[in-house]
């Protein structure tokens, strides 16, 4: 018999899509920025970096990130010990793509909880995916 799937997991794959989408914008935000500041360069390194952290994000990350969820739950039913433990999966899941991956599973772990505070409707996520695919197209026809 397949489980349905219930409220609160639609709510968290909300959450996780657009957590995947603002922490790869703050991810090469921040590279961007430490990379020097250049504007043709910056813009050229900022959407290049975004695009490429997105797609790992965005599927990577958030299976990754629902996993340590789920694992910290069994793992502890304490909730100081339950985040602690999910950050240290996540670190754990972004150190296998090295540095630029670990940053990114760090920024991922603090937006989405962050997010976690704040009631998420389709309509949000929707808006932010057609932002991220309408930049793209245009980037790409420029």
């Amino acid at each position: 018999m397949i489980n349905s799937i219930t409220e609160g997991e639609i709510a968290i794959l909300k959450r996780k899509i657009l957590t995947a989408i603002l922490s790869s914008l703050l991810f090469a935000l921040i590279f961007s920025v430490l990379g020097g500041f250049e504007v043709n360069r910056f813009f050229n390194l900022y959407f290049n970096l975004y695009f490429l952290n997105l797609m790992f994000v965005i599927t990577y990350g958030v299976i990754a990130s629902s996993f340590s969820d789920w694992l910290s739950r069994k793992v502890s039913k304490r909730t100081y010990t339950r985040e602690i433990t999910s950050f240290l999966f996540h670190c754990c899941f972004g150190a296998v793509l090295l540095v630029l991956g670990l940053g990114s599973a760090i920024l991922f772990f603090i937006i989405d909880r962050l997010l976690g505070r704040v009631k998420i409707g389709w309509l949000s996520v929707i808006i932010a995916l057609l932002i991220v695919v309408v930049v793209f197209i245009i980037l790409i026809n420029l």
